[in-house]
């Protein structure tokens, strides 16, 4: 013999579906956030590598001029001409506008371009010791170009000193 108790009520097919839809969609949008963040984590990993590895190679190419050079133009390709400004104290680096015979361009794949077509700009500093000993400090920052929504773009300073 059954006996029905009063107040007893399970869920329906309908309630039961509207909960699985329901729970599917927070899913849905927790998979594309997750998507989302480790797009962006990539491209800015990639950009900060990319950016070091930049700043770097300009800081060899400053460091391989000689201490008195004040002629030879690393802006360019090589073999670098005799119309720059080589190790002459000036300069900027961010947030500072870059200036002409101190910053150049690079693409995505790391080769010379235009700043219109930069993806990495990069930008050196040359410093005379204040009290006039035979020093320069050199400070190079390579900082990415490409648009980023949320933060701010990688870039990598490398500074260090040079005697004759």
């Amino acid at each position: 013999m059954r006996r029905k108790f009063s107040g007893q009520s399970g869920m329906t097919l309908v309630e039961s579906l509207m909960a699985i839809v329901i729970l599917l969609v927070g899913l849905l949008a927790m998979a594309q956030a997750l998507t989302f963040s480790v797009l962006a984590s990539k491209t800015h990993g990639r950009d900060a590598t990319k950016a070091t590895a930049s700043a770097n190679d300009k800081m060899q190419e400053l460091t391989g001029l000689q201490f008195n050079d004040t002629t030879t133009d690393i802006t360019v390709n090589p073999p670098y001409p005799a119309t720059g400004t080589g190790l002459t104290a000036g300069g900027s680096i961010p947030p500072a506008a870059p200036l002409a015979g101190y910053a150049d361009y690079l693409d995505a794949s790391g080769a010379r371009t235009t700043a219109g077509d930069a993806v990495f700009t990069r930008q050196w500093r040359i410093a005379d010791d204040p009290s006039g000993a035979p020093l320069k400090t050199i400070s190079v920052c390579a900082t990415s170009n490409r648009s980023f929504q949320v933060g701010t773009p990688p870039s990598t300073t490398i500074v260090t000193e040079k005697v004759p």
